[in-house]
């Protein structure tokens, strides 16, 4: 086994003191918004040996330690087990505690397919990962769950067509009445809402209904999409993705609740701490709330425009286990608390979100408490973890 130290990322919708009381590290008061247990090769946690003597299979003595992308490609077989480090020859999750004081951007991730044909499009290009301009950073999708540990808001996939064009009809300007008379006799509404993401973001007339908005948004009894929209515009000024923002479900999640944004779900989370599991990607496209590239086009083309209920995840208990199915072979997530569970062979990852945490696998074992967190390899066989709080456990599902 091995104690993981995570990156931290200090971006400016962070909230100050929360990951780093977690963690009990010093409070610099500087925002931090993320924190990233994985093995992503931009920010990869740091790995520490915890075995009693001897090397293990990377090599690595007790005490010695190395970034968790690097110890994994030391030996993938080992770290992964064969038939993941044969199917994606690194941890094909990224799990992380979010802490949101002020709204993501409004975003979208492409399929495999669209993630696969980006890359070698950009690579052929010569376009540096690192450049502003990048948009596919690997070739794999990001599918996305959080499960909140505090109440928590967020907007993810669309209304009903209808149901936008009233919100519109509220702002009392001639471009928002425009906008919701083509919802409203639209035949196709997927269609229907991407040219509606599409015309706010590039209409000029977009500024006369930001202002309608703001004025909107904060009175009583104005619709909850209409204030969580006027809420963000707050944030980010001028920036019409506030109005795609008004088409989105809110969605308000309580401790335990999650959601999940697979491909083409546009969302945006608003405020709240909860920890997040991922594909192990970069790849992001936005629509606005942000002071990052924004790229319309390609927005419009990766977007599913289909209108849906808020993409919950409906959790299923198994003792002192709690497991939040999800339609992808990347990541599986389970909470376990103030009990014991079991879990299969594989690459694992277990948080301490409160409490103390008895890890056991193989003729090892560790301790965990509130903010610790250790990865627990193939190799090390069946894991037993005993939580006197609350532990969350990544891991890969069985094929």
């Amino acid at each position: 086994m091995y104690r993981l130290e995570p990156a931290l990322q200090n971006y400016a919708w962070g909230m100050p003191e929360v990951i780093e009381s977690m963690l009990g590290r010093p409070v610099t008061g500087d925002p931090v918004a993320e924190a990233w247990w994985g093995a992503h090769p931009s920010a990869p946690a740091v790995a520490t040996a915890m075995h009693a003597m001897n090397a293990d299979a990377a090599g690595l003595l007790p005490g010695d330690a190395l970034p968790l992308d690097d110890l994994i490609a030391r030996d993938p077989a080992a770290m992964l087990g064969p038939e993941v480090a044969a199917r994606w020859a690194r941890l094909p999750y990224l799990l992380k505690v979010l802490a949101i004081a002020k709204p993501l951007s409004l975003q979208v991730h492409p399929t495999l397919a669209q993630a696969d044909e980006g890359f070698r499009h950009e690579e052929a290009l010569a376009v540096p990962l690192d450049a502003s301009a990048r948009t596919f950073k690997d070739r794999s999708h990001k599918p996305e769950m959080v499960v909140a540990l505090t109440p928590m808001t967020l907007l993810a996939g669309f209304r009903p067509a209808r149901a936008v064009a009233a919100d519109l009809m509220q702002l009392g300007v001639e471009c928002a009445r425009r906008w919701a008379e083509a919802l409203h006799n639209s035949t196709e509404p997927t269609v229907a809402m991407r040219e509606y993401i599409s015309t706010v973001l590039t209409d000029p007339e977009a500024p006369e209904a930001l202002a309608a908005l703001l004025r909107v948004g904060g009175r009583t009894g104005t619709p909850e999409g209409l204030a969580v929209a006027s809420a963000a515009l707050l944030e980010f000024p001028d920036d019409p993705g506030a109005l795609v923002a008004i088409a989105l479900n809110v969605v308000r999640l309580l401790p335990g609740e999650a959601c999940f944004t697979d491909a083409g779900v546009v969302h945006s989370y608003q405020s709240g701490v909860g920890v997040e599991i991922m594909a192990n990607s970069d790849n992001v496209v936005r629509a606005g709330l942000t002071p990052k590239r924004v790229d319309i086009p390609l927005l419009v083309e990766l977007t599913d425009g289909t209108p849906g209920p808020p993409p919950r995840v409906v959790p299923g208990s198994y003792g002192a286990a709690t497991r939040y199915p999800v339609p992808v072979g990347e990541f599986a997530l389970t909470t376990v608390e103030r009990g014991a569970a079991r879990f299969g062979p594989g690459p694992r990852i277990v948080l301490a979100v409160d409490g103390t945490v008895a890890l056991r696998a193989g003729s090892g074992g560790l301790g965990l408490h509130r903010g610790q967190a250790a990865f627990v390899p193939h190799c090390d066989g069946q894991l037993s973890v005993d939580a006197r709080g609350t532990a969350v456990v990544a891991e890969v599902p069985s094929s």
